[in-house]
């Protein structure tokens, strides 16, 4: 019998259907992402039930895995992706189990408990929770280590490598290169009855630990992709490292640049920043940007407020507000200005009252997909989508995140000015 998570959605999983996956799909994702496995044998004395814990490189990484592993995998995703029929009939149909981000979900725990222990079968986690931004592995979310220790079978970890860079987070448009997957049990039956919840999140995070930077500088392996590689990056990298200016960035097929001070830069087909009729670069990786954007967006937010002067500190035009519950299909809520304030979030309509989020009660924030906005208040999920696909959710997300915190160098407030 099929696990059940509620009793709108119980997933499937049928051994056909994932026969017929891996000779359909399966076989063009080799084909088209040139995908290499490495240790692939370890199924052949593995029998479930068993564990299957990869890195979150892309959004096509659990077919990715999945078509390597010989019998069905129950992944768990956000119940973001199945908010309408169709996909909520696709994913049910290849036993995916929906997880709410931010709420406690027993239904959840009940759905894998179900699948390891009265099927016998496999479950897929994502310990990150979210695909990575600059392709390294990210924070384990801490909870797993507890979960792992709770069921106690076997687990492997799938490393891939070269996916990030094959569909990136910030791309709509796939590239050719060089994909591995290698697999290794990280964790056995005996190993998760002797070691503490903290002990087996450790082994984790050293077993999956990967960074595509350093992987693709050993490789060399050149990636094509129309010319497209640097489009839509400032999604991701949204501020100017020459000029410290935030949502200024702007790319256009291979180039980035910033429409603030200049800055030119070429992103080559090994994803390394190169001079471009200027200045060199003062970063040649995705993820060397990234780790200074995470202390310098601080330091522009803190910045900005200590102006006090009444203005947003960012904002966006033209955006749709939603609300939902779960996987229930959202509904519209109104369209007009997002602005960020030091405590709170303001969506101003072109007609009626503003709807304001005050940020001490906006928990779970993330960005689905590629660049959708989502967080709670209360048990409500609103999600934001934005007129282009220029505008960047993870910097809302970044945003909330730091601007939360009470106090924030004695200048954030946490709650809603009156």
């Amino acid at each position: 019998m099929p696990a059940t998570v509620n009793s709108t959605y119980t997933p499937g999983n049928p051994r056909w259907f994932n026969r017929l996956l891996h000779w359909t799909y399966g076989v063009y994702l080799r084909a088209m992402y040139r995908i290499r496995v490495v240790n692939g044998e370890v199924f052949r004395t593995l029998r479930p039930p068993y564990v299957i814990v990869p890195n979150h490189a892309c959004l096509v990484d659990p077919f990715m895995v999945g078509a390597h592993v010989p019998v069905p995998v129950h992944w768990i995703a956000s119940d973001g992706n199945m908010r309408t029929r169709i996909m909520r009939a696709l994913l049910r149909l290849v036993g995916t189990i929906p997880k709410s981000k931010h709420i406690p979900d027993l239904q959840t725990i009940n759905g894998i408990v179900e699948v390891i222990r009265k099927r016998k079968g496999v479950v897929g986690i994502f310990p990150e929770g979210t695909a990575s931004f600059d392709g390294h592995t990210q924070r384990l979310v801490p909870a797993t280590g507890k979960l792992l220790k709770l069921l106690k079978v076997p687990v492997v970890t799938p490393v891939l490598k070269g996916a990030f860079y094959s569909l990136p987070r910030w791309s709509w448009t796939r590239r050719r290169g060089g994909l591995e997957i290698e697999f290794k049990v990280a964790l056995t039956s005996e190993d998760l009855k002797r070691m503490s919840p903290e002990e087996i999140l450790s082994r984790l995070e050293s077993s999956l630990e990967h960074d595509e930077a350093e992987w693709l500088a050993s490789r060399r392996i050149p990636f094509s992709g129309r010319r497209r590689r640097a489009e839509h990056l400032e999604t991701v990298l949204f501020q100017c490292p020459s000029c410290g200016e935030v949502g200024r960035m702007h790319s256009s097929r291979d180039h980035f640049v910033c429409e603030a001070c200049g800055q030119r830069n070429r992103l080559d087909r090994y994803y390394r920043f190169r001079p471009d009729g200027g200045r060199p670069p003062r970063f040649s990786t995705i993820r060397e940007w990234s780790l200074w954007q995470e202390t310098a967006f601080r330091e522009y937010l803190e910045s900005r407020i200590r102006r006090n002067d009444g203005a947003p500190i960012f904002s966006d035009p033209g955006v749709l507000v939603l609300k939902g519950w779960r996987l229930s299909p959202l509904r519209r809520i109104r369209v007009g200005t997002l602005s960020m304030y030091k405590d709170r979030i303001e969506l101003k309509p072109l007609t009626g009252a503003p709807l304001v989020f005050p940020l001490g009660e906006v928990e779970g924030e993330g960005v689905l997909k590629r660049n959708l906005l989502e967080f709670y208040r209360g048990r409500s999920v609103y999600q934001v989508r934005f007129p282009t696909r220029r505008s960047s959710a993870r910097q809302w997300m970044m945003a909330i995140s730091i601007l939360r915190v009470p106090n924030l160098s004695g200048l954030g407030q946490g709650s809603a000015a009156g």
